[in-house]
């Protein structure tokens, strides 16, 4: 093996390793859109899941709890976190994932984050 090969081993594998994790403000406003472009905000809650899977998403419902003012614990709606992982450059993932939350049985938020992972 040459001597220069290590090097240049060792700093494609960091290139690699480097890409991974990052993503820009873009790609996350890209996804954004084009998920509120197939669920804008006041679209019904059952229809979600279908719409969803259109765009590659597979989704479960997750609720969570808080205490109030008064220290009572509550309950609150129901809300959908959906993901979507495709392959992204050699040994790297994207991984998309979107919470949307619903208010009286609609959408009334959307929160997205996307990363790259790399293994």
């Amino acid at each position: 093996m040459p001597p220069f090969a290590r090097p240049i081993g060792a700093a494609t594998i960091l290139f690699a390793l480097g890409a991974c994790g990052y993503v820009s403000g873009d790609e996350v406003d890209a996804e954004s859109s084009a998920i509120l472009a197939r669920v804008p905000v006041g679209t019904s809650f059952s229809d979600v899941p279908g719409a969803m899977a259109a765009l590659g998403f597979s989704c479960n419902t997750g609720s969570r709890q808080f205490t109030d003012a008064k220290g009572d614990v509550r309950q609150t709606e129901p809300h959908l976190v959906c993901e979507r992982e495709r392959s992204d450059w050699l040994i790297c993932s994207r991984r998309t994932r979107a919470i949307l939350i619903q208010l009286n049985g609609r959408i009334s938020n959307v929160l997205v984050n996307v990363g790259r992972f790399c293994t």
